[in-house]
């Protein structure tokens, strides 16, 4: 088979070859090393070129930004209520973890109080982590947002835990850090050459080592749990070593959130469930929908990872409070726990209207005839090729029938909108007395161009 021209590759390729003959004069036959030599300049020169399109060609940076524009707009429509009433408890929660760490910090720090430490550092996290959540659903990232929900739910849990142990579990969780950058410089010097980055210096090594022993000597052998990342809690728990994150939720009474645990683990691991099966893809069950692959924002799936967001920063918030409470702040936790319900409840009732919208949608698409579907999910364009014009009408080209029927292809989306005269054209032009019978015969040609036929019985 002759090289297609309409190939840049093999285009490139020729070209190559053409310059080479004229520059060296080539007499003798092209051998394989001079068919590799010229892809392989081939191959940098499309790469270079490539390289600066992306960094120099501003159009699909601009066309994006005013996609993300539009489509944050419409999140707003619809999702706004509960966003604001997340990101007010989110304000809330932050303004008062300050006031509580303002009025006690001097206090807690002359008493060596390592609890107190150790929960307005926790809080100051989760509020971030709240912020960033909040800032994943506003962008229409569902997924994005679970999965750190997932991170925001582990506070919660060690929040709760270390509130429930006291101080000297705090303090164990404080130095905790200390041992696990010993084996992370471990894990670090083990493939700092692969990296391509310099190795630790051995005194260093030496000097986390001695400070992990000092650890242990001080804290216990259940201490050092060669930083899997719960051996801070190991005393508190039971002394046998360290916990599981999902002991430590049961420990603090917050085992019924296991299932959404495991689910939003999926969506930060790269796993077939979190692949296959998408918050921002809204399921259905009992209806037929389009296979689709989500490769960005999705109006889709907000509800869940906004109303477990809340309520994981209220736990942490209330933990905090109640490790120093006062009536004023006492309080407050009555107000939180009023604004936590509402926005439930908001996320709730926006998705309840998602969901019967999308039915709506479903039933409008499943009543779609077949020209209809044509139309507007595969387009004019792509099912009249040149190839079907020629085999079925009296054009040689796609243009010349776009041009005989006055109508863009790329504008079809419903033939009993179109003028008479179209049908008539397509009668005067082929063996088809309208343009409804035209697109069905283009359609069977497309599926059977485009679709692998070979499974089902089909003549």
């Amino acid at each position: 088979m002759p090289p297609n021209d309409s190939d840049p590759f093999l285009k490139a390729i020729k070209d190559q070859f053409r310059q080479t003959i004229q520059e060296e004069d080539v007499e003798e036959d092209i051998t394989q090393d001079d068919i590799a030599d010229a892809t392989s300049e081939v191959i940098n020169s499309l790469g270079e070129d490539m390289y600066h399109q992306v960094r120099d060609n501003d159009e699909g940076l601009r066309r994006l930004h005013e996609t993300k524009a539009e489509f944050e707009s419409g999140i707003e429509q619809r999702w706004g209520v509960p966003l604001e009433l997340l990101e007010r408890f989110i304000v809330w929660s932050q303004e008062t973890g300050e006031a509580i760490n303002s009025e006690h910090r001097l206090q807690a720090a002359e008493k060596q109080d390592f609890a107190f430490d150790a929960l307005t550092r926790l809080h100051a996290r989760a509020v971030q982590v709240s912020m960033e959540i909040h800032n994943l659903l506003k962008g229409g990232f569902a997924d994005g947002a679970f999965a750190r929900w997932r991170s925001l739910h582990e506070i919660s849990i060690t929040a709760s835990f270390i509130k429930q142990a006291g101080t000297d579990t705090a303090k164990r969780f404080l130095h905790y850090r200390y041992l696990w950058e010993y084996y992370f410089a471990q894990t670090y010097q083990d493939h700092a050459e692969e990296l391509g980055d310099d190795e630790v210096e051995d005194e260093i090594i030496e000097s986390l080592k001695e400070g992990k022993d000092e650890l242990v000597d001080r804290f216990g052998s259940d201490f050092d749990d060669n930083g899997y990342g719960t051996g801070w809690a190991a005393e508190a728990y039971d002394g046998s070593g360290g916990p599981s994150i999902r002991d430590l939720q049961d420990a603090v009474d917050l085992g019924h959130y296991q299932p959404y645990y495991r689910l939003a683990s999926e969506s930060v691991h790269g796993g077939s469930k979190g692949t296959l099966d998408r918050l921002g893809l809204l399921n259905i069950p009992d209806m037929e929908q389009p296979d689709l692959l989500l490769a960005g924002p999705s109006n889709a799936g907000l509800s869940r990872p906004g109303q477990l967001t809340a309520l994981s920063l209220a736990q942490i918030t209330f933990a905090f409070i109640n490790y120093q409470s006062s009536t004023v702040h006492v309080a407050e936790m009555k107000g939180m726990q009023r604004l936590v319900d509402d926005i439930t409840e908001s996320f709730a009732e926006v998705s309840v209207e998602l969901e019967q919208d999308e039915r709506d949608s479903l039933e409008e698409w499943a009543d779609q005839d077949i020209i209809d579907i044509a139309l507007n999910y595969i387009g004019a364009p792509a099912l009249f090729t040149d190839e079907v014009v020629r085999g079925h009408t009296d054009f040689d080209s796609r243009a010349e029938l776009e041009q005989a029927l006055s109508v863009l292809l790329e504008e079809m989306t419903d033939v009993d909108e179109l003028p008479e005269e179209v049908d008539e054209t397509v009668t005067n032009n082929s063996e088809y007395d309208s343009l409804e019978n035209l697109i069905d015969v283009a359609f069977e040609e497309w599926v059977r161009r485009e679709v692998d036929l070979s499974e089902f019985d089909i003549d």
